[in-house]
């Protein structure tokens, strides 16, 4: 343990002398830099009179510099280079510093030198004459900055790693003292400075919080297999229910029509209580395979970039006729939003909210689906002006078959499974659920997908 806190100690305080270095490094280099273009600037300035006075002539009577200067004519033709025959120079009006000089009266440029082959540093100024004066030197790469600066540096950084490896030897010995100067047989905390109380105390409390830890697991574990009875109890009862109420229509109107009692003007009718009895039977034995499907992860599936928004149109097109009947307001607002999904657990999640949202909304009632995205993630909203549901209620409404008010929820249709299709969907897909609802105010719902 004492090395492991020696080696920790010591690699950080490594860790902050090379960041130190480096940003020292960063600091310099970039000081350097500065200096070299202020230095072509100023003897840019200080050339500018007599090159405006002589031209070329001037510089050719100068002493030999290390900088290069070059002077260059408004159509980009080199007049005069002390480094290079201006004869064989290819046109300079391309050049960035000639065009900012030209336009702005002076520029700045840094890139690798055709002529010379190595980085430089250019500064060019806009004369009187309209010619433009460029002064270049040699820019210093980061690396020479390093080599100036190596012997110094080597020096500091060696001194300042034993300094804390000393120190980080030391440190980890008082650190671990009181922990081996612990008597296990008969810990007290009072033996050691207060930062391992904490761990004495666990150490004199482990047996009966193990022993606790276990009966509490025991009673989870009870309780949760008599949720589990108790839930399949009430799924096997709620699907025996939900199953024969349009069996034992199918079966009585069936019987009357077998046994002749009905007129043959009423036979159409019979028939079609027939045929809507059987669809809801189609419809309830669909969604608890779906259920089934989502509880079990045995859907098969592709997993597709999807247009939320573009889906959420198609499912409120495919509900117009039913809205239409309640002169419902079917509004879709927000932007075009994709996200990563299975388009037909998607397509089926949004069409169960939205079919709610129409099916428990009021006679000229409103149904709003709102797309977007913000700091929080993708989120579709499904907002309606309905009956609302009552607060005791929402904490169960996506469990299987439960309905808040049979009786209306006979009246309007149904199996008692959407939401929780909605609920077992969204987990498929990756997403939260949120419901917000007021008794005769309405509901909203909101899917959230974070990012």
């Amino acid at each position: 343990m004492t090395k492991r806190i020696f080696r920790s100690i010591l690699c950080v305080s490594v860790a902050v002398l090379a960041a130190i270095l480096i940003i020292t490094l960063g600091v310099v280099y970039g000081y350097v830099n500065v200096q070299q273009r202020s230095e072509l600037r100023d003897e840019a300035v200080y050339l500018a009179p007599g090159v405006e006075a002589d031209g070329a002539e001037y510089l050719r009577k100068l002493e030999q510099t290390e900088k290069r200067i070059t002077l260059v004519d408004p159509d980009g033709t080199v007049l005069y280079d002390n480094q290079a025959d201006p004869s064989v120079m290819e046109n300079h009006g391309n050049r960035e510093e000639i065009r900012e000089a030209l336009a702005t009266g002076e520029g700045e440029a840094s890139r690798r030198s055709h002529s010379l082959e190595e980085p430089t540093l250019y500064y060019a100024k806009r004369l009187e004459s309209g010619q433009v004066l460029r002064l270049a030197g040699s820019e210093y790469h980061v690396f020479t900055v390093f080599a100036n600066l190596l012997y110094p540096m080597c020096a500091v950084s060696l001194f300042m790693v034993l300094m804390a490896a000393f120190f980080a030897m030391r440190a980890s010995g008082k650190i671990v003292e009181p922990i081996n100067r612990l008597d296990l047989e008969e810990v007290k905390e009072g033996d050691v400075y207060e930062e391992i109380a904490p761990l004495i105390r666990k150490i004199t409390h482990q047996k009966e919080t193990i022993v606790k830890q276990v009966l509490e697991a025991q009673k989870q574990q009870r309780e949760f297999e008599d949720m589990k009875e108790r839930l399949r109890r009430e799924f096997t009862a709620n699907v025996s229910h939900e199953l024969k109420t349009p069996l034992t229509s199918i079966s009585g109107f069936a019987e009357i029509i077998q046994n002749g009692i009905v007129k043959p003007e009423d036979i159409p009718g019979f028939a079609g209580k027939i045929f809507e009895e059987s669809q809801r039977l189609i419809v309830l034995v669909n969604d608890i395979i779906k259920i089934s499907q989502l509880d079990e992860g045995g859907i098969p599936y592709d997993k597709e970039e999807i247009d939320l928004y573009e889906m959420a149109e198609e499912v409120l097109g495919r509900l117009e006729e039913p809205a239409r009947k309640k002169h419902l307001n079917l509004q879709l607002l927000g932007e075009h939003v994709k996200i990563g999904g299975v388009r037909m657990i998607l397509d089926e999640v949004i069409y169960n909210l939205c079919d709610n949202a129409v099916k428990y909304n009021r006679e000229n009632g409103t149904v709003i689906v709102r797309v977007k995205r913000d700091r929080k993630g993708t989120q579709l909203v499904v907002a309606d002006t309905g009956i609302g549901i009552a607060k005791e209620h929402q904490g169960r409404v996506f469990e299987r078959f439960y309905r808040v008010d049979k009786s209306h929820s006979k009246s309007i249709g149904g199996t008692g499974l959407g939401l929780s299709i909605v609920k077992h969907g969204a987990a498929f897909l990756g997403a939260a659920v949120e419901l917000d609802s007021r008794p005769d105010e309405g509901t909203v719902v909101t899917l959230t997908w974070k990012s």
